[in-house]
C-alpha cells in the first residue's frame, strides 16, 4: 500500500553556479578595486577559459561605476538566504 501526498512536490534542488569562494548570483559582496571598496549585488557569474570567475555586479552605491569584478577582488560575501 502506498501513501499519496497532498503537498506539492518541491522544485528541483539544482543550485545556481557558484565560484570557489561560494559566490553566486543574488549574493552581496564587498569588492576592493584599486583600493576603492564598495558593496554590490552579484547579477551573473561567468567562468572564463583559464578557469577564473568574473562577476557581473550592480553596485549598491549609485556613485560607483564599476560593473565587473574578479573573485580575487572580493573581500567579503553575504550569501542570499535559501528559501525553504
Amino acid at each position: 500500500m502506498s501513501q499519496t501526498t497532498l503537498l506539492p512536490q518541491p522544485q528541483s534542488t539544482s543550485s545556481p553556479r557558484r565560484s570557489s569562494k561560494g559566490i553566486g548570483p543574488g549574493d552581496i559582496v564587498e569588492v576592493d578595486k584599486k583600493g576603492r571598496r564598495f558593496h554590490a549585488l552579484v547579477t551573473e557569474l561567468e567562468q572564463v577559459d583559464s578557469g577564473r570567475f568574473h562577476l557581473s555586479v550592480r553596485p549598491l552605491d549609485s556613485r560607483i561605476s564599476y560593473r565587473q569584478a574578479t573573485v580575487r577582488e572580493v573581500v567579503a560575501v553575504w550569501r542570499r538566504a535559501r528559501s525553504a
